[in-house]
């Protein structure tokens, strides 16, 4: 049997309590920031960069003492301190009979000695890593010989535990007065030393030394003592000096905030020239300053201008910089800051 279903569409309503609200949807929001409000990392960096070049060079009312492995910026209008020192060849008896000098004048002996230490081949091989340094030694025979030690260690049927005496130059400064001269007892009194005088505080004026009117007071100038340590010259100098400088850093309170050092670092590498043929940065700037160098000579009081003509203990190198140039040293490392070496290139 089959039936057929008369379907019929039904409709039931029902009241919803409380209504359902529809929302159109909207579009994204947008935040809105107060621009006053809104520092940029550059804006900060320049703000850095003024800080750090205003407080490098402070104007002085004292002299500003300039003394070894101790280099200061100055400036223009500055007066400087300096150590009269007179550097001498002369001998220990000279020194007594000088009448220009006093009982406690201060002194300085360079010398050196001769040390004999007895040893062997093998012990030598053990102790020098670089088997091309030149060595002097006295054989069982007498001969003395000054050949690298590699040649000694090469040599044919050579006897490596054989006693041999190995002779050394040990350099000594000796700070001491003239009145002590008369008890030193290691260097005969007729022998030639180097001896520095030390005849008191001299005090120089920045702007007698340059001799330059166009300058302003607030140029600024890198103060360097010639020590024997400067291995590298002039470039070397300027190169250390800055990275020194920048690194170190300034103090100054509320510079920003979580903040109170400004300082940036010039990596040891950023003069060098660049893979891609392009010079660096830094590499262009010690250039011009090597060719633009003062060179005072503070024993003679004169200036020469000649990078190859470096001499330690009495000359003071003088690098001018204007405030603009250490500021754009300044933002330039710290805009490059955790960069890779080629983000130091500049333009030819």
């Amino acid at each position: 049997m089959f039936t057929d279903f008369d379907s019929k569409t039904t409709r039931t309503e029902h009241t919803v309590n409380p209504p359902i609200e529809l929302i159109e949807p909207q579009p994204p929001l947008t935040v809105i920031r107060d621009s006053s409000k809104t520092v940029s990392r550059e804006h900060v960096n320049e703000q850095e960069a003024n800080a750090f070049v205003d407080t490098l060079a402070k104007p002085q009312d004292q002299s500003i003492t300039i003394s070894e492995h101790n280099d200061q910026f100055v400036r223009h209008d500055s007066v400087i301190a300096l150590p009269d020192l007179e550097h001498r060849m002369t001998s220990i008896d000279e020194l007594l009979a000088d009448p220009n000098l006093t009982a406690d004048t201060p002194l300085t002996l360079h010398y050196t000695t001769t040390v004999e230490q007895l040893t062997t081949l093998a012990e030598l091989s053990d102790k020098y890593e670089d088997q091309t340094v030149v060595l002097t030694i006295i054989d069982q025979n007498g001969q003395t010989y000054s050949k690298p030690l590699f040649e000694f260690l090469s040599q044919k049927d050579v006897d490596l535990t054989a006693p041999i005496t190995l002779i050394t130059q040990q350099k000594h400064s000796l700070q001491t007065t003239l009145a002590e001269l008369v008890n030193i007892k290691d260097i005969d009194h007729k022998d030639p030393v180097v001896v520095t005088i030390n005849h008191g505080i001299q005090e120089l004026s920045v702007k007698e030394i340059i001799q330059s009117g166009d300058m302003p007071d607030n140029a600024l100038f890198y103060l360097h003592r010639v020590t024997e340590d400067d291995l590298q010259g002039l470039w070397g100098i300027i190169q250390s000096g800055l990275i020194d400088k920048f690194r170190q850093g300034v103090h100054i309170d509320g510079i920003s905030p979580n903040k109170d050092t400004v300082r940036a670092v010039i990596p040891a590498d950023a003069d060098e020239k660049l893979t891609s043929g392009l010079s660096s940065f830094l590499g262009k700037i010690l250039t011009q300053k090597v060719n633009s160098s003062y060179i005072y000579n503070f024993s003679t009081h004169t200036m020469n201008h000649d990078p190859n003509l470096v001499y330690p203990g009495q000359q003071l190198i003088m690098i001018h910089f204007s405030p603009e140039e250490l500021k754009q040293i300044y933002q330039f490392f710290s805009d490059n800051r955790n960069q890779g070496v080629e983000s130091f290139a500049v333009g030819d």
